[in-house]
C-alpha cells in the first residue's frame, strides 16, 4: 500500500471571483473586476506582480504602439506604466533592464483596491470541479474551488468562487479543469493560414532568459564555466542575431536567446533554464574574451541574468471563436469586440537559438515577409476569452483562444493587459447579472454592448466604438474653447540631411491626414530632384476609413505634378477636390520607375497626432529570391501570398501643406464619442499656454446636475514603454488643471490638481452640482518649452 502524504487542514476562503496568475494580464483582469464591484481574490505564484515583465524576468512590457502610429492600449496598463515611468530612475530601452521599483508601482496598485485579496507565493496544483450534463453538450464541466500551497507560510488554500479566471500562463486551472486546449503549430489546412506550416507539429514559440550588463570603475575579468555555449568569433551571430546596444554603459538583452522545440515549454522548463544559460554565459564570454572589441569591454561586469525563462507560448485554449490569422489581417469588428492588438505576427524560428540554419525571426532576413506581416490595428472577440466547454471559466493572457500564428501579434504584455481589464470587467458584469461568460458574450444578447460602453467609460480602447453612452450629458452640451490649432506638418526647410529625411520615390509615398473641410483646393509637397532633366510626379488623394488602413482607399482625386532639375523645396499642384469631412486621406506620390528615381520626399519630426506616413509594398508572393533555399521560408514552412499593401513609416512625417487649411483638432472633437485617433485625432488641441490657462467650456441650454467628470488627457498614445525613460512626463499631458462650474453666475472651482501624470482623470464630487456650464482649464502641461498647448481626447459628464 502506497503510503499517503500527510496534508494540513485547508484555509478555506469564498469570493465572487478568483484570478489565477499576476502577470499584467491578470493584475489587471483582478483590478477591473475589483474596481467594477466584484469581491475578488488574486493568486500569483512570485512573490511580485508583472509576470514576464516583473524584476525576476525583465521583458519591455511592449504593446500595440509597436505596429500602429497612435496606436497604445489605454485603461488600466497604460495607467501602470505612466506611474512606474513618473517615479522609476530606469530606462527599460531593452530586456533585462527592469528593476524592483517597478514591481511596487504593480504591488501598490493590487493595494489600493479594498475588495481585491491578494494570495502572494501561492502556487495553484488542485481543480475541483463538477461534471455537467447539459442538453447540448457544449458546457461538461464547472469549476467550484482551486487549491493552492502557498510558499511561507504553508498554508494549504481552498478558494471558492462563481467564476474563475485563469491567467496562469500555462492554463494551469484549465487544463486541470479539463477545458479543450491547443498546444503546437496548427497545419495549413486546419485554418486556411499562410503563415501556417503544411504539416501540424509541436513547435512552439519559444522561452528567453535575458541579462543585464553595465561598465564599473575597474577591470573585471571574466572565467567562464566549462559548460557554456561557445561563441568565438562574429561568424557565431548568424542570420542578424545582432549584439545591440553594447555602446552603451549599460544593456540588456537579447530576445533571440530563445529555446523552444524540441523542448517542450511546460515538462522540459528547468532543461530550458539550463540550456538559456548556456547561451548567455557564453555571449557574455564572447564578449568578455572574444569579441574584436573585447579591450572595450575590460571594465563590464553582468549585473544580473535571470533564473525564470521568460515564455512566450504554453497552452492556448478552445473559446466559441478562435482567432486565426485572417481576422490579423483585416479586423472584422467583432461586435463582441472587447480588445485589440497591433504588434507584427512576429513567431519567430523553430529551434531559436540551436537552429544555426535560421534568423531569430524570418522578416530580418526577407523583406517580402516582413512586409506581409505588418498588420494594423484589428479588434478581438470577447468569445475568445473564455472555455468554450468549462461553464465558469474565462482566460486571459496569452492562453486564449487565437492559432499558434494569431498568438503571434496578439501576445505581447500590454495587449494581453487591456485584454485582462475587458475580461475581469466582463467578468463583474456576468456575476451581477448572474449568467455564464457565453451568455454575457453573446453578440445578439443584451449584455454585451453595456459591457464595451462601461468597458470605454473606464478608458479601455475598443476599436470603431463610439461613447453611445446616454447618461453622458457632455454628449448633448455646446463646446467652446479658448484657442485651437490648425493641422501643421512640420516643416523640413533647414533640417540637415540625416538618415530618414529624405525617402526616395523608389516605390509610391504617402501622408494620411484628417481632413475637415470638405475641400482640396491645393496641396504643396517638399521635394528634392538631383537629377538633371524635369519630370513628372502623380499626386493622388484617397478616402480612407482609418488612420492606419492596409488598402488602398476611395479615389477622390489625381493631378501631374512637374519637379525641376536640381529642384529643392516646395511645389504646389491645384487638386479642386471635394472630400467627405471628418474622414482620413492618403495624399499619395506615384513611383514612375526612372523617371522618378532622382526624386525624393522630405520627412521631418514630430508627426501631428492623427497622422502617418506609408509607404507601398508590392509582392508577387514567396520570399526574396535570395532566400528561397532556406527551409523557414519554404513551402512546407510558410506559403507567402502575393500582395499590394500600405506600410507605415514612423520616422516622422512629409512635408505637406493642405489649401483649405484643415482643423481637426477643435474643441468639438474633444465630445465626439471617440478618446483616441482612428478615424481622426478625436482631440482638442490649443495653442501654446501662455500666462493665462487655457480652457475647454461646455454649456447646456438648460441647467444640469452632475457629480462626477472623466476627462482623458493627451500623454503620447505614439510612444511605446521602451521609449518613455526613467521619471518621465509625458510632455503633453495636462499637469496643473482645474475644474470649474458656473454656479449663479459665478465661476466655482469644483476640483484643482497639480502634478498630474496620468491620462484618465475621474473627478468625484462629494455632492451633486447643478450648473449650465462646466469649464477645465489647463494652467501647465508637463513640457517647458512652449511646445505643447491643452490637450483633451474626451470630457465626460455623469449624475451618478
Amino acid at each position: 500500500m502506497t503510503p499517503q502524504p500527510h496534508r494540513k487542514d485547508f484555509d478555506e476562503h469564498t469570493f465572487d471571483l478568483v484570478v489565477v496568475g499576476g502577470g499584467l494580464a491578470g493584475l489587471c483582469a483582478a483590478l477591473a473586476a475589483a474596481r467594477g464591484g466584484t469581491r475578488t481574490a488574486i493568486v500569483q505564484d512570485r512573490p511580485m506582480f508583472g509576470g514576464n515583465s516583473s524584476s525576476e524576468v525583465r521583458v519591455v512590457p511592449h504593446g500595440a504602439s509597436h505596429g500602429a502610429a497612435w496606436g497604445a492600449e489605454t485603461g488600466i496598463v497604460h495607467e501602470l506604466i505612466l506611474a512606474d515611468r513618473a517615479t522609476n530612475h530606469e530606462s527599460f530601452f531593452d530586456h533585462g533592464l527592469i528593476n524592483s521599483l517597478y514591481d511596487l508601482t504593480l504591488f501598490e496598485a493590487a493595494r489600493s483596491e479594498p475588495l481585491l485579496t491578494t494570495f502572494m507565493n501561492t502556487s495553484v496544483r488542485g481543480v475541483l470541479a463538477d461534471d455537467l450534463a447539459e442538453p447540448d453538450g457544449r458546457y461538461t464541466r464547472r469549476v467550484v474551488a482551486v487549491h493552492g500551497s502557498q510558499l511561507g507560510s504553508e498554508k494549504e488554500l481552498l478558494l471558492r468562487a462563481r467564476q474563475f479566471v485563469d491567467a496562469s500562463g500555462d492554463g494551469t486551472v484549465g487544463s486541470l479543469a479539463g477545458a479543450e486546449h491547443r498546444y503546437g503549430r496548427e497545419s495549413r489546412a486546419t485554418f486556411g493560414e499562410p503563415l501556417a506550416p503544411a504539416e501540424a507539429d509541436e513547435t512552439t514559440l519559444g522561452s528567453t532568459i535575458t541579462m543585464r550588463a553595465k561598465k564599473i570603475d575597474r577591470p573585471a575579468p571574466y572565467t567562464p564555466p566549462a559548460w557554456i555555449a561557445r561563441y568565438t568569433s562574429p561568424d557565431d551571430f548568424v542570420m542578424d542575431r545582432r549584439l545591440y546596444h553594447i555602446e552603451k554603459e549599460q544593456f540588456g538583452g537579447y530576445w533571440w536567446l530563445e529555446v523552444n522545440n524540441p523542448f517542450h515549454q511546460i515538462d522540459d522548463y528547468e532543461a530550458i533554464r539550463d540550456e538559456l544559460h548556456r547561451h548567455v554565459l557564453g555571449v557574455w564570454n564572447y564578449l568578455k574574451n572574444h569579441s574584436p572589441e573585447k579591450e572595450r569591454f575590460t571594465n563590464y561586469v553582468l549585473e544580473w541574468i535571470g533564473q525564470i525563462p521568460g515564455k512566450r507560448e504554453s497552452r492556448r485554449f478552445v473559446g466559441d471563436v478562435t482567432v486565426t490569422e485572417q481576422d490579423c489581417h483585416a479586423d472584422r469588428r467583432w461586435p463582441d469586440g472587447v480588445a485589440y492588438a497591433s504588434w507584427w505576427i512576429d513567431l519567430h524560428i523553430k529551434g531559436g537559438i540551436n537552429n544555426r540554419e535560421a534568423p531569430g525571426e524570418r522578416e530580418n532576413i526577407d523583406k517580402r515577409y516582413s512586409d506581409y506581416i505588418r498588420v494594423v490595428p484589428f479588434s478581438l472577440p470577447l468569445r475568445a476569452f473564455y472555455s468554450r466547454n468549462v461553464e465558469n471559466l474565462w482566460l486571459a493572457g496569452r492562453i486564449y483562444s487565437v492559432s499558434h500564428i494569431a498568438l503571434g501579434p496578439v501576445r505581447v504584455q500590454q495587449t494581453l493587459a487591456a485584454a485582462g481589464q475587458a475580461v475581469g470587467l466582463a467578468a463583474a458584469h456576468a456575476l451581477r447579472h448572474g449568467v455564464t461568460p457565453r451568455a454575457l458574450a453573446d453578440p445578439d444578447g443584451p449584455y454585451i454592448q453595456p459591457l464595451r460602453q462601461d468597458l470605454l467609460r473606464h478608458d479601455a480602447r475598443l476599436l470603431g466604438v463610439r461613447n453611445t453612452d446616454p447618461t453622458d450629458l457632455a454628449r448633448t452640451a455646446n463646446v467652446t474653447a479658448s484657442s485651437s490649432v490648425p493641422l501643421a506638418l512640420p516643416d523640413p526647410i533647414g533640417l540637415p540631411d540625416t538618415k530618414h529625411r529624405w525617402q526616395p520615390l523608389d516605390t509610391d509615398r504617402a501622408q494620411v491626414v484628417p481632413l475637415t473641410t470638405g475641400r482640396v483646393d491645393e496641396v504643396a509637397v517638399y521635394l528634392r530632384h538631383t537629377g538633371d532633366t524635369a519630370t513628372e510626379v502623380t499626386v493622388e488623394l484617397e478616402e480612407l476609413q482609418r488612420i492606419w488602413d492596409r488598402e488602398h482607399g476611395k479615389p477622390v482625386a489625381s493631378a501631374m505634378l512637374r519637379v525641376p532639375p536640381g529642384h529643392e523645396g516646395w511645389l504646389a499642384v491645384p487638386l479642386d477636390a471635394a472630400v467627405t469631412p471628418d474622414r482620413p486621406h492618403r495624399v499619395i506620390l506615384r513611383a514612375g520607375g526612372p523617371a522618378t528615381a532622382d526624386v525624393a520626399w522630405a520627412t521631418a519630426t514630430p508627426m501631428p497626432v492623427g497622422t502617418v506616413a506609408q509607404y507601398l509594398c508590392v509582392s508577387p508572393g514567396g520570399p526574396e529570391d535570395k532566400n528561397a533555399h532556406l527551409d523557414c521560408l519554404s513551402p512546407a514552412e510558410v506559403d507567402l501570398p502575393a500582395y499590394e499593401l500600405w506600410r507605415q513609416f514612423r520616422k516622422g512625417a512629409h512635408g505637406l501643406r493642405l489649401t483649405p487649411e484643415q482643423r481637426p483638432y477643435e474643441a468639438r472633437y474633444a465630445v465626439n464619442g471617440a478618446a483616441w485617433p482612428e478615424d481622426l485625432p478625436n482631440l482638442w488641441a490649443s495653442a501654446p499656454i501662455g500666462q493665462d490657462p487655457e480652457w475647454l467650456r461646455l454649456d447646456w441650454p438648460e441647467p444640469v446636475t452632475f457629480r462626477h467628470v472623466r476627462l482623458s488627457f493627451d500623454t503620447d498614445l505614439d510612444a511605446g514603454c521602451d521609449k518613455r525613460p526613467g521619471f518621465y512626463r509625458a510632455p503633453q499631458c495636462a499637469r496643473d488643471w482645474r475644474l470649474a462650474a458656473l454656479v449663479d453666475g459665478e465661476w466655482t472651482e469644483l476640483h484643482r490638481e497639480t502634478g498630474n501624470i496620468q491620462r484618465h482623470r475621474v473627478v468625484r464630487l462629494h455632492a451633486p452640482v447643478t450648473t449650465t456650464a462646466v469649464r477645465v482649464e489647463i494652467h501647465a502641461v508637463h513640457d517647458d518649452t512652449a511646445t505643447f498647448g491643452a490637450r483633451i481626447f474626451e470630457v465626460r459628464v455623469h449624475a451618478d
